[in-house]
Protein backbone atom coordinates (compact mmCIF):
# COMPACT_ATOMS: atom_id res chain seq x y z
CA UNK A 1 0.00 0.00 0.00
CA UNK A 2 2.82 2.40 0.87
CA UNK A 3 4.55 1.58 -2.41
CA UNK A 4 1.35 2.31 -4.35
CA UNK A 5 0.92 5.62 -2.51
CA UNK A 6 4.54 6.52 -3.28
CA UNK A 7 4.01 5.78 -6.98
CA UNK A 8 0.86 7.94 -7.06
CA UNK A 9 2.61 10.84 -5.30
CA UNK A 10 5.60 10.67 -7.63
CA UNK A 11 3.36 10.59 -10.69
CA UNK A 12 1.44 13.65 -9.45
CA UNK A 13 4.65 15.53 -8.70
CA UNK A 14 5.91 14.77 -12.20
CA UNK A 15 3.09 16.88 -13.65
CA UNK A 16 3.91 20.43 -14.74
CA UNK A 17 3.51 23.12 -12.12
CA UNK A 18 0.58 24.57 -14.08
CA UNK A 19 -1.27 21.26 -13.85
CA UNK A 20 -0.51 20.89 -10.17
CA UNK A 21 -1.74 24.44 -9.51
CA UNK A 22 -4.88 23.64 -11.49
CA UNK A 23 -5.50 20.68 -9.19
CA UNK A 24 -4.96 22.89 -6.13
CA UNK A 25 -7.36 25.58 -7.35
CA UNK A 26 -9.87 22.93 -8.38
CA UNK A 27 -9.83 21.41 -4.89
CA UNK A 28 -10.08 24.86 -3.26
CA UNK A 29 -12.96 26.12 -5.37
CA UNK A 30 -14.85 22.82 -5.09
CA UNK A 31 -14.61 22.83 -1.31
CA UNK A 32 -15.61 26.48 -1.05
CA UNK A 33 -18.54 25.98 -3.40
CA UNK A 34 -19.64 22.97 -1.33
CA UNK A 35 -19.66 25.09 1.81
CA UNK A 36 -21.37 28.01 0.07
CA UNK A 37 -24.33 25.98 -1.23
CA UNK A 38 -24.87 24.25 2.11
CA UNK A 39 -27.69 25.64 4.25
CA UNK A 40 -26.82 27.88 7.17
CA UNK A 41 -25.28 26.02 10.10
CA UNK A 42 -26.31 27.19 13.56
CA UNK A 43 -24.70 26.19 16.83
CA UNK A 44 -26.81 23.63 18.65
CA UNK A 45 -28.52 24.67 21.85
CA UNK A 46 -26.22 22.44 23.89
CA UNK A 47 -22.97 23.58 22.30
CA UNK A 48 -21.84 25.36 25.47
CA UNK A 49 -22.88 22.54 27.81
CA UNK A 50 -19.71 20.63 28.64
CA UNK A 51 -19.53 17.38 30.58
CA UNK A 52 -17.12 18.40 33.33
CA UNK A 53 -18.75 21.12 35.44
CA UNK A 54 -16.57 20.64 38.55
CA UNK A 55 -15.24 23.70 40.39
CA UNK A 56 -11.84 23.39 42.06
CA UNK A 57 -9.47 26.03 43.48
CA UNK A 58 -12.01 28.70 42.63
CA UNK A 59 -12.20 27.95 38.89
CA UNK A 60 -15.52 26.83 37.42
CA UNK A 61 -15.09 24.01 34.91
CA UNK A 62 -11.59 23.70 36.30
CA UNK A 63 -10.11 21.06 34.04
CA UNK A 64 -11.50 22.57 30.83
CA UNK A 65 -9.93 25.87 31.90
CA UNK A 66 -6.55 24.66 33.17
CA UNK A 67 -5.97 22.17 30.34
CA UNK A 68 -5.40 25.21 28.12
CA UNK A 69 -2.08 25.78 29.89
CA UNK A 70 -0.43 23.39 27.42
CA UNK A 71 -1.31 25.72 24.54
CA UNK A 72 0.31 28.63 26.35
CA UNK A 73 3.40 26.59 27.22
CA UNK A 74 3.99 25.20 23.72
CA UNK A 75 3.14 28.51 22.05
CA UNK A 76 5.59 30.42 24.25
CA UNK A 77 8.27 27.78 23.67
CA UNK A 78 7.74 28.13 19.93
CA UNK A 79 8.02 31.93 20.02
CA UNK A 80 11.25 31.72 22.06
CA UNK A 81 12.67 29.18 19.59
CA UNK A 82 11.86 31.44 16.64
CA UNK A 83 13.15 34.60 18.29
CA UNK A 84 16.60 33.51 19.36
CA UNK A 85 19.40 33.02 16.79
CA UNK A 86 19.90 29.47 15.65
CA UNK A 87 23.25 27.74 15.27
CA UNK A 88 21.83 25.40 12.63
CA UNK A 89 19.48 26.57 9.86
CA UNK A 90 15.82 25.67 10.34
CA UNK A 91 14.86 28.09 7.58
CA UNK A 92 16.38 28.61 4.15
CA UNK A 93 15.07 32.19 4.08
CA UNK A 94 14.36 34.39 7.11
CA UNK A 95 10.85 35.40 5.95
CA UNK A 96 9.83 31.75 6.39
CA UNK A 97 9.84 32.39 10.14
CA UNK A 98 6.96 34.88 9.90
CA UNK A 99 4.00 32.49 9.52
CA UNK A 100 5.36 30.37 12.36
CA UNK A 101 5.52 33.45 14.60
CA UNK A 102 1.83 33.94 13.85
CA UNK A 103 1.15 30.24 14.34
CA UNK A 104 2.66 30.08 17.83
CA UNK A 105 1.26 33.48 18.80
CA UNK A 106 -2.12 32.06 17.82
CA UNK A 107 -1.45 28.99 19.98
CA UNK A 108 -0.70 31.19 23.02
CA UNK A 109 -3.78 33.33 22.40
CA UNK A 110 -5.90 30.21 21.87
CA UNK A 111 -4.92 29.03 25.34
CA UNK A 112 -5.86 32.39 26.84
CA UNK A 113 -9.06 32.77 24.82
CA UNK A 114 -10.21 29.22 25.45
CA UNK A 115 -9.60 29.53 29.20
CA UNK A 116 -11.57 32.78 29.20
CA UNK A 117 -14.40 31.12 27.27
CA UNK A 118 -14.59 28.06 29.52
CA UNK A 119 -14.87 30.17 32.66
CA UNK A 120 -18.30 31.23 31.39
CA UNK A 121 -19.17 29.48 28.11
CA UNK A 122 -21.45 31.40 25.77
CA UNK A 123 -21.65 32.99 22.35
CA UNK A 124 -20.30 36.31 23.62
CA UNK A 125 -17.00 34.71 24.66
CA UNK A 126 -16.63 32.04 21.98
CA UNK A 127 -15.06 34.42 19.45
CA UNK A 128 -12.05 34.91 21.76
CA UNK A 129 -11.46 31.17 21.47
CA UNK A 130 -12.05 30.91 17.71
CA UNK A 131 -10.19 33.98 16.39
CA UNK A 132 -6.65 32.93 17.39
CA UNK A 133 -7.30 29.38 16.21
CA UNK A 134 -8.00 30.63 12.69
CA UNK A 135 -4.75 32.60 12.81
CA UNK A 136 -2.84 29.40 13.58
CA UNK A 137 -4.65 27.32 10.96
CA UNK A 138 -4.19 29.88 8.19
CA UNK A 139 -0.59 30.79 9.01
CA UNK A 140 0.40 27.10 8.91
CA UNK A 141 -1.13 26.88 5.44
CA UNK A 142 0.83 29.97 4.36
CA UNK A 143 4.03 28.42 5.76
CA UNK A 144 3.43 25.29 3.70
CA UNK A 145 2.91 27.39 0.56
CA UNK A 146 6.18 29.21 1.25
CA UNK A 147 8.14 26.02 1.79
CA UNK A 148 6.76 23.84 -0.99
CA UNK A 149 5.48 26.18 -3.70
CA UNK A 150 6.80 29.75 -3.57
CA UNK A 151 8.12 32.03 -0.87
CA UNK A 152 6.66 35.06 -2.63
CA UNK A 153 3.22 33.47 -3.03
CA UNK A 154 3.18 32.41 0.62
CA UNK A 155 4.02 35.93 1.78
CA UNK A 156 1.25 37.35 -0.40
CA UNK A 157 -1.31 34.83 0.80
CA UNK A 158 -0.40 35.07 4.50
CA UNK A 159 -2.29 38.29 5.40
CA UNK A 160 -5.21 37.38 3.12
CA UNK A 161 -5.57 33.93 4.68
CA UNK A 162 -5.38 35.25 8.25
CA UNK A 163 -7.94 37.97 7.48
CA UNK A 164 -10.26 35.41 5.88
CA UNK A 165 -10.01 33.32 9.04
CA UNK A 166 -10.88 36.31 11.21
CA UNK A 167 -13.73 37.24 8.86
CA UNK A 168 -15.26 33.75 9.18
CA UNK A 169 -15.53 34.18 12.96
CA UNK A 170 -16.81 37.76 12.77
CA UNK A 171 -19.39 36.74 10.16
CA UNK A 172 -20.73 34.15 12.61
CA UNK A 173 -20.57 36.53 15.59
CA UNK A 174 -22.41 39.43 13.93
CA UNK A 175 -24.93 36.97 12.54
CA UNK A 176 -25.60 35.74 16.08
CA UNK A 177 -26.39 39.30 17.15
CA UNK A 178 -29.20 39.29 14.58
CA UNK A 179 -30.30 35.78 15.47
CA UNK A 180 -28.93 34.46 12.17
CA UNK A 181 -25.59 32.96 13.18
CA UNK A 182 -23.91 30.95 10.43
CA UNK A 183 -21.04 28.68 11.43
CA UNK A 184 -20.29 27.37 7.93
CA UNK A 185 -17.42 29.65 7.04
CA UNK A 186 -15.65 29.17 10.36
CA UNK A 187 -15.82 25.41 9.79
CA UNK A 188 -14.30 26.01 6.36
CA UNK A 189 -11.53 28.10 7.94
CA UNK A 190 -10.88 25.30 10.43
CA UNK A 191 -10.80 22.30 8.10
CA UNK A 192 -9.77 23.71 4.72
CA UNK A 193 -6.14 24.45 5.76
CA UNK A 194 -5.60 20.81 6.77
CA UNK A 195 -6.98 19.56 3.44
CA UNK A 196 -5.01 22.14 1.47
CA UNK A 197 -1.78 21.33 3.33
CA UNK A 198 -2.31 17.62 2.62
CA UNK A 199 -2.81 18.38 -1.08
CA UNK A 200 0.31 20.56 -1.20
CA UNK A 201 2.37 17.86 0.51
CA UNK A 202 1.21 15.33 -2.08
CA UNK A 203 1.71 17.59 -5.11
CA UNK A 204 4.93 19.42 -4.25
CA UNK A 205 8.24 18.03 -2.95
CA UNK A 206 9.55 19.13 0.45
CA UNK A 207 12.28 21.68 1.02
CA UNK A 208 12.85 20.35 4.54
CA UNK A 209 12.95 17.01 6.33
CA UNK A 210 10.63 15.99 9.21
CA UNK A 211 7.35 15.90 7.29
CA UNK A 212 6.58 12.91 9.52
CA UNK A 213 6.22 15.28 12.51
CA UNK A 214 3.60 17.25 10.60
CA UNK A 215 1.79 13.99 9.87
CA UNK A 216 1.79 13.12 13.59
CA UNK A 217 0.45 16.60 14.37
CA UNK A 218 -2.46 16.03 11.98
CA UNK A 219 -3.23 12.64 13.53
CA UNK A 220 -3.21 14.15 17.01
CA UNK A 221 -5.51 16.96 15.92
CA UNK A 222 -7.91 14.42 14.41
CA UNK A 223 -7.82 12.54 17.71
CA UNK A 224 -8.52 15.81 19.55
CA UNK A 225 -11.67 16.31 17.46
CA UNK A 226 -12.81 12.78 18.34
CA UNK A 227 -12.28 13.52 22.04
CA UNK A 228 -14.32 16.71 21.61
CA UNK A 229 -17.22 14.79 20.08
CA UNK A 230 -17.07 12.18 22.86
CA UNK A 231 -16.97 14.69 25.72
CA UNK A 232 -19.81 13.17 27.78
CA UNK A 233 -19.02 9.55 26.94
CA UNK A 234 -15.42 9.86 28.13
CA UNK A 235 -16.40 11.71 31.31
CA UNK A 236 -18.92 8.99 32.11
CA UNK A 237 -16.01 6.51 32.40
CA UNK A 238 -15.37 7.22 36.06
CA UNK A 239 -15.76 11.00 35.98
CA UNK A 240 -12.00 11.57 36.03
CA UNK A 241 -11.49 13.62 32.89
CA UNK A 242 -13.77 14.78 30.10
CA UNK A 243 -13.34 14.45 26.38
CA UNK A 244 -13.09 18.21 26.03
CA UNK A 245 -10.19 18.45 28.48
CA UNK A 246 -8.45 15.66 26.58
CA UNK A 247 -9.12 17.58 23.37
CA UNK A 248 -7.17 20.56 24.72
CA UNK A 249 -4.25 18.38 25.79
CA UNK A 250 -4.11 16.42 22.55
CA UNK A 251 -4.37 19.55 20.38
CA UNK A 252 -1.62 21.15 22.48
CA UNK A 253 0.53 18.07 21.85
CA UNK A 254 -0.16 18.43 18.12
CA UNK A 255 1.21 21.98 18.32
CA UNK A 256 4.30 20.61 20.04
CA UNK A 257 4.96 18.34 17.06
CA UNK A 258 4.91 21.39 14.79
CA UNK A 259 7.59 22.88 17.05
CA UNK A 260 9.49 19.57 17.05
CA UNK A 261 9.44 19.59 13.25
CA UNK A 262 11.00 23.05 13.17
CA UNK A 263 13.64 22.25 15.80
CA UNK A 264 14.86 19.07 14.11
CA UNK A 265 14.36 19.64 10.41
CA UNK A 266 17.11 20.21 7.86
CA UNK A 267 17.12 21.37 4.27
CA UNK A 268 16.64 18.57 1.76
CA UNK A 269 18.54 18.22 -1.47
CA UNK A 270 15.84 20.14 -3.37
CA UNK A 271 17.21 22.97 -5.50
CA UNK A 272 17.34 26.19 -3.53
CA UNK A 273 16.00 28.02 -6.58
CA UNK A 274 12.58 26.65 -5.69
CA UNK A 275 12.49 29.05 -2.76
CA UNK A 276 11.73 31.95 -5.03
CA UNK A 277 10.06 30.05 -7.85
CA UNK A 278 7.13 32.08 -9.16
CA UNK A 279 3.70 30.67 -8.59
CA UNK A 280 2.99 30.44 -12.33
CA UNK A 281 6.15 28.58 -13.25
CA UNK A 282 5.66 25.54 -15.50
Amino acid sequence: MLTAAHVIIESLRSLTRKKRFAIMWGVTLTLFYGVYVEPRIQLSGGYHQFADQRTLVGFPRTFDVLSNALFMLVGTWGLVFLWRPRIHPSFVKEPERLPYFLFFAGVVLTGIGSAYYHLQPGNSRLSWDLLPMTMSFMSLLAATIMERISLRAGLLFLPALVLCGFASVLYWQFGELRGEGDYRFYLFAQYFPALAIAAIIILFPPRYTRTSDLFVAFLLYALAKIFELCDYQIFSLGGVVSGHSLKHLTAGLACYFILRMLRLRRKTGSPSSLVNAPANEN
